[in-house]
């Protein structure tokens, strides 16, 4: 490899010229060895010019690099694909909202009936059970429309690496329907808390991940947590509404965090396994409160960019166990 004259040689790194005998040279720092093919200088582990071996020592190949395994829950999507679903939630809330009021104007509930119709609401001239049933049938339909801003938040969700998929079908929808309306009417309304947990399983367990069709979500929520939480929101709902909607967030963070705790994800053996949400009420409440000024300023229309990133703030603080 190199050109030895006398007692010196040249570096075969660097060329520099060095002591015949060094096996480490004195500017550049390799290690030399002889080629076990042909004898000639060469530095320690590379291969030969000339005959193509190398000295004693091993090449060493570089090793390869180590992929870095994906979160194990993710969220991520584009506002524009949930602003119309919102749009059509809000309106649908809005008309319930109205319906109940007229309903209670219409009905013989002294002093709120006085009070409404001091303030200059008028019902339509029909019968306040009509009125009642009607609040009630779009409070039903808020809840249908709230099943697809569910459905979308699940099918841009991903967990161990595996896109969701949410399946609906008609015959679950109807059999949902109708099992509401018995228990509604055998309960007086007083099921509706186990009803909603029911709802929250049905949806999840019709969600998969792709490659493990056999393995669907699950959900253990009960009825009894649903009935406390009803009435903590029954009890906070005059706050958060005096407070501009500010101060929804604590009736949601109570909602979402439930929601979170109570998912059961299956992993590649197909073992539900619980998540674990580690996300602190000070930061959710201080993001929804910034988003909810957002959407005020922005007359609703910043709505489905806050949502975004709440459910994406969510999956960042989202552990599969």
């Amino acid at each position: 490899m190199g050109t030895e004259t006398g007692e010196f040689k040249d570096c075969p790194s660097c060329g520099s010229r060095i002591a015949e005998a060094a096996v480490k040279c004195s500017f550049c720092k390799s290690g030399l060895g002889h080629c076990l093919g042909c004898n000639a200088w060469i530095v320690e582990g590379t291969e030969c010019l000339d005959c193509g071996k190398s000295t004693a020592v091993r090449v060493r190949k570089a090793a390869a690099p180590v992929e870095k395994a994906p979160p194990k829950y993710q969220f991520d999507a584009s506002p524009f694909g949930l602003l119309p679903l919102l749009a059509i939630r809000f309106a649908l809330a809005a008309a319930c909202v109205g319906a109940i009021v007229f309903a209670v104007a219409a009905s013989p509930l002294d002093p709120a009936t006085f009070f409404l119709i001091e303030h200059g609401v008028r019902p339509p001239n029909v019968g306040w059970p009509l009125l009642w049933g009607a609040a009630g049938g779009l409070l039903l339909a808020v809840g249908f429309a709230g099943t697809f801003v569910r459905r979308f938040r699940m099918s841009h969700t991903v967990l161990f690496g595996q896109p969701v998929e949410v399946a609906t079908s008609l015959g679950s929808i109807l059999l949902n329907l109708l099992i509401t309306a018995i228990v509604l009417a055998l309960t007086a309304g007083l099921g509706l808390p186990w009803l909603y947990a029911r709802y929250r399983r049905s949806f999840y367990r019709g969600c998969t991940m792709q490659g493990r069709p056999g393995a669907p979500l699950d959900f253990q929520g009960a009825g009894e947590e649903v009935l406390g939480r009803f009435c903590l929101t029954v009890l906070l709902l005059p706050l958060a509404i005096a407070s501009g909607g500010f101060l929804l967030g604590i009736i949601t963070w109570m909602w979402m965090k439930w929601d979170q705790s109570s998912l059961l994800v299956p992993d590649k053996h197909g073992t539900n396994r619980p998540v674990r949400f580690n996300g602190t009420f000070g930061g959710y409440l201080g993001r929804w409160m910034l988003g909810w000024l957002l959407t005020l300023v922005s007359a609703g229309i910043y709505r489905p960019w806050a949502k975004i990133a709440e459910w994406r703030w969510i999956a960042q603080h989202s552990e599969v166990l």
